[in-house]
C-alpha cells in the first residue's frame, strides 16, 4: 500500500479531520494500488472455477464420490467455494492493506497522520468492510450462473430470495474476514506472518479441532470464524446455531482480532 504521506495532508487540507479524514486517507490507499483489483479478480476468478469444477464433476459422477447425492445445489456450492477458495484473495487483500505498511515502513507516516491508534484500525475496517460486502453481493449472482451452467439439468431449484440471504450471508462474511486479518495483522506486523496465522484461523485451526476424537473440543471448533461463516452461508455439516448467532461470532472475533491489534500497538507502537 502507499504510504499516506499525500492522502492524509490532503484530507486535512480540505477540512476531513478526525475519523472522516483518516477514512478518507484510507479510501484513497486502497483504489491507488494494483493489488486492489488483482485481488478482487482473484477472488471472482477462483469462486466461479470452484463451482464450474463442482457443476462438472457433479455431471459427470451423478452418484457421488461416495455412493451418496452429487453436490447440485447452486448455492451451497458458492458457498464451498468461499471457504476453500474465494476467501483467501480476500485474506491477500486484507493482509495488504494493513501488514505491507509494516514491511515498507510506511505505518510510520500512517501513524504519524493518524496518531489516534484506534482511529487508524477503525479506518481501515469501515473502508474494507463494505468494499468486500459489495464484492459478495457482486460476486454471488455471478458465481450464481455459472454454478448453474455447469451442472446443466441436474441443478436443483433457486429462488430469488434464497439468492439474496446466500448474497448477504457471502458479503458479510467476506467483510468479516477482511475486518478480523486487519486485527490480526496489526497485531503480527508481517505479510508472511498475518497470511500464516489469518490462513491457520480461517481454515486450518477448525479442521483440525474438528477431527479430534474428544467432543468438546470438536464442538469448540464450531465457534471459530471459519464454521460461522459456513453457518452463515448454509454449507455447515452441524447445525449447532443459526444465522444470527453466526453474524454475532464473526462480530466477536472481529472486534477480538482488532483489540489484539491495537492493544500491540499500543504497548510496541510502530
Amino acid at each position: 500500500m502507499n504510504d499516506g504521506t499525500t492522502t492524509a495532508p490532503a484530507a486535512v487540507a480540505h477540512g476531513r479531520g478526525g475519523l472522516p479524514g483518516a477514512t478518507a486517507a484510507e479510501w484513497t490507499k486502497l483504489w491507488t494500488v494494483r493489488s486492489t483489483w488483482v485481488c478482487l479478480a482473484a477472488t471472482a476468478v477462483l469462486l466461479i472455477a470452484y463451482t464450474v469444477i463442482v457443476g462438472v464433476s457433479a455431471r459427470s459422477s451423478p452418484q457421488g464420490a461416495a455412493g451418496g447425492a452429487p453436490p447440485t445445489a447452486p448455492l451451497e456450492n458458492i458457498g464451498t467455494g468461499v471457504m476453500f477458495m474465494g476467501q483467501f484473495a480476500v485474506l491477500a487483500l486484507a493482509t495488504m492493506t494493513i501488514a505491507t505498511e509494516y514491511a515498507t515502513g510506511s505505518i510510520r507516516s500512517t501513524l504519524q497522520w493518524v496518531p489516534v491508534r484506534h482511529r487508524m484500525l477503525l479506518a481501515k475496517g469501515l473502508v474494507l468492510f463494505p468494499v468486500l460486502y459489495a464484492a459478495g453481493l457482486v460476486l454471488t449472482p455471478v458465481a450464481l450462473g455459472s454454478a448453474i451452467a455447469s451442472l446443466g439439468d441436474i441443478a436443483d431449484p433457486v429462488s430469488l430470495g434464497a439468492t439474496v440471504r446466500q448474497a448477504l450471508a457471502v458479503g458479510g462474511y467476506l467483510g468479516a474476514v477482511g475486518v478480523i486479518i486487519i486485527g490480526i495483522g496489526a497485531a503480527v506486523r508481517s505479510v508472511a506472518g498475518t497470511l500464516t496465522v489469518g490462513f491457520l484461523v480461517l481454515l486450518v485451526l477448525p479442521m483440525t479441532l474438528q477431527s479430534i476424537s474428544v467432543e468438546f473440543i470438536a464442538k469448540a471448533a464450531d465457534y471459530l470464524p471459519g464454521p460461522a461463516g459456513m453457518a452463515l452461508m448454509g454449507v455447515s455439516e452441524n447445525d449447532t446455531y443459526s444465522a444470527p448467532v453466526a453474524v454475532a461470532l464473526l462480530a466477536f472475533w472481529a472486534l477480538a482480532a482488532n483489540a489484539a491489534g491495537y492493544w500491540v500497538l499500543r504497548t510496541r507502537d510502530a
